[in-house]
């Protein structure tokens, strides 16, 4: 069985699937051995880490199916993997769909965002027609090498369009096609619980673990109310900026070699060392 039909079974099981946010194939390697199901390949956290950008469209899709495969080189539990609005329309989509799925993505999210946004809010959230949304859910399903991978379909009509909109948009996603279904911006427990009371087992729901001040902000909670993913996309990227800040400016203060450990410790070095002392 493939790891995609691996990722499919799983997410059957009544038991959530946490899955962090990463960026890069050491964050996605510690995340595996730290014991985590699956992973998430955040298109925020590329652009964070990868540019040095906030995420406003300026990561290409050959950047991030390029990324995708080095980190599928170095773990052995899926990828969920943002691939913002696919890069463009349906015909781009298949493309973009094509070279993740070859790079090592077992789940790929496309969303209904427009893909080039206004230069004057380049944070904003436009839609495109839900029509349109659905011609590239049919266009990433039709494209597959693999008939397991699975298609998330996120829509953002929470921030422009409201609940009941958002609620219509995920019926119709699903029934064009879309294996997994991620509403963002859900903030209260009634919203999910709608979404899944509306959804009525079609596919799959993930949800969304990002601001504090949300109603809902465990894992364990998520799980009780019907959701099948938990993601949480910040954490690492959080977790390595601080320690980033305070590292260089305890460096910069008193230059000297005091780190805790060695950076190859991180790495999987003995595992290394040991394949080359094996017998030919």
């Amino acid at each position: 069985m493939g790891i995609a039909a691996k990722l499919r079974a799983r997410l059957q099981q009544s038991e959530i699937v946490v899955a962090p946010g990463v960026y890069d194939a050491l964050s996605a390697y510690r995340a595996d051995t730290a014991g985590f199901e699956a992973v998430f390949v955040s298109g925020s956290a590329l652009a964070a880490t990868h540019l040095a950008r906030p995420d406003i469209g300026l990561l290409t899709a050959s950047e991030t199916a390029e990324i995708v495969a080095r980190i599928a080189d170095r773990i052995a539990v899926p990828m969920f993997v943002d691939a913002d609005q696919g890069f463009g329309n349906q015909f781009s989509v298949a493309r973009t769909v094509r070279a993740l799925e070859r790079a090592g993505a077992a789940a790929i999210q496309i969303e209904d965002q427009q893909e080039v946004k206004p230069a004057a809010k380049p944070l904003s959230r436009p839609l495109i027609a839900s029509e349109a949304m659905v011609d590239k859910i049919r266009a990433a399903r039709d494209c597959l090498h693999d008939s397991e991978t699975i298609i998330s379909a996120r829509s953002d009509a929470m921030s422009t369009e409201g609940f009941e909109r958002a609620l219509d948009r995920a019926h119709a996603y699903a029934d064009a096609g879309a294996d997994m279904i991620f509403v963002e911006s859900l903030t209260t427990r009634d919203q999910m619980e709608r979404l899944v009371s509306e959804m009525g087992g079609k596919v799959p729901l993930l949800h969304n673990l990002l601001r504090a001040d949300d109603e809902v902000t465990d894992a364990q909670t998520v799980e009780a109310i019907g959701f099948s993913v938990a993601l949480f996309p910040g954490t690492a990227l959080a977790a390595v900026g601080a320690a980033l800040d305070d590292g260089f400016a305890k460096l910069i203060s008193t230059p000297r070699l005091d780190m805790a450990g060695s950076a190859v410790d991180r790495v999987g070095a003995a595992e290394y060392l040991n394949q080359r002392k094996r017998p030919s």
